[in-house]
């Protein structure tokens, strides 16, 4: 005889089966039957009581630890990390881009360039593909590339025309070529020549070389001597002067004790200007043809600014000219000195712009007169 269904007992049937642990993640009304052959029911409530997945699962593999890096020539650097458990592969990165890949615990990442730093880090990968996070950079410098054991080199520089400085040097025995540099930059490659031209000189200035020799396996000697000389119009200006401009500043420093020369500076700046070297010839003329001549270069400001930021100034303006007389025209350093006077001197008012131009400049003045 079939048992009438009654509600309250189907409610506590329910609650026994939610909590006996029966899996509900089978559809609401599969039918099942176990060894004891009882009827029972699987109910699936939307995954409202499924487990979560084991945090376990869901980890990264650990990153490596004790990564070093240390450079073994000018082209290689060795680096090795620690063992990490579990660990399938390992990747590598060089200066923050992927590199390789290696099981190993060390890699050998040759290739490189004389000289250059790199910084290196290493993840772990587990056989499920899983990476790790990066470990701790590990850095370090390639040696310097060594030099071709190839004899001195002896340069000289010479300009041929206003656009044009020639270079010469000696052959030495074993260079497969010369590498010529400019202000510190490479400049060409002579295959055999031991003299080159550079043309088309642009700027006008002062340009300064160096030349090295290359060897059968391309390294480079030790650099030669520099090698300086006027570019473009500059010494031709020089060449070209008139002979009664010096003259006529060797007269007014004798009558007056002392002379203007003629520079302007940009604003805060006490660097020589190449159009202005010409006028400076000028002292170095009178300083050459008089060699017992002893003077003082002085430099003058406008009263723009605070006084000890224009005596500052004035004395590195007056520096920059002193030097420059010194190292182009051979004047001894002891007859030639230097001196700031900052706003102290002017010869204009300040009270107007022409003014405070003209109380911008920098004298040259006798310490004492020319011996007869």
């Amino acid at each position: 005889m079939r048992k009438a269904f009654h509600p309250i007992m189907g409610a506590l049937f329910l609650l026994v089966v939610l909590c006996s642990g029966v899996s509900a993640k089978m559809p609401l009304g599969e039918r099942t039957i176990d060894s004891n052959m009882n009827l029972a029911w699987k109910f699936d409530f939307g995954g409202l009581f499924d487990q979560e997945t084991p945090a376990s699962s869901l980890s990264l593999p650990v990153a490596p630890t004790e990564i070093s890096a240390s450079a073994v020539s000018d082209s290689l650097i060795k680096v090795s990390w620690n063992a990490v458990s579990k660990a399938a592969n390992y990747r590598i990165y060089r200066d923050g881009k992927y590199l390789t890949a290696n099981p190993a615990t060390h890699l050998s990442d040759s290739g490189l360039n004389g000289a250059t730093r790199h910084c290196y880090h290493v993840t772990s990968v587990d056989a499920a593909g899983k990476e790790s996070e990066q470990s701790k950079q590990a850095c370090a410098t390639t040696l310097e590339t060594p030099k071709a054991a190839l004899g001195p080199l002896v340069l000289t520089a010479t300009a041929s025309s206003e656009t044009q400085i020639n270079l010469s040097w000696n052959p030495v025995d074993g260079a497969l070529g010369y590498k010529v540099y400019r202000d510190g930059l490479y400049l060409m490659t002579s295959t055999a020549a031991t003299s080159v031209p550079d043309k088309d000189l642009r700027e006008a200035g002062r340009y300064c070389y160096q030349v090295t020799a290359v060897d059968t396996t391309g390294k480079e000697s030790e650099k030669s001597n520099q090698a300086c000389a006027e570019g473009t119009e500059q010494v031709f200006a020089f060449k070209k002067m008139d002979a009664t401009a010096a003259a006529s500043v060797s007269k007014e420093m004798l009558e007056k004790g002392r002379v203007q020369i003629d520079i302007e500076f940009d604003y805060n700046k006490y660097d020589v200007k190449p159009r202005y070297h010409q006028e400076l010839k000028k002292i170095g003329d009178v300083m050459a043809a008089n060699p017992e001549l002893k003077m003082v270069i002085e430099g003058h400001t406008d009263n723009v600014g605070g006084k000890g930021y224009n005596m500052n100034l004035s004395a590195r303006r007056a520096e920059a000219v002193r030097a420059y007389i010194i190292e182009h025209f051979g004047v001894k350093k002891t007859h030639l000195t230097s001196k700031g006077y900052g706003m102290s001197k002017p010869i204009a008012s300040n009270k107007t712009a022409a003014g405070r131009q003209k109380n911008r400049r920098v004298e040259a003045a006798v310490e004492y007169t020319i011996k007869k």
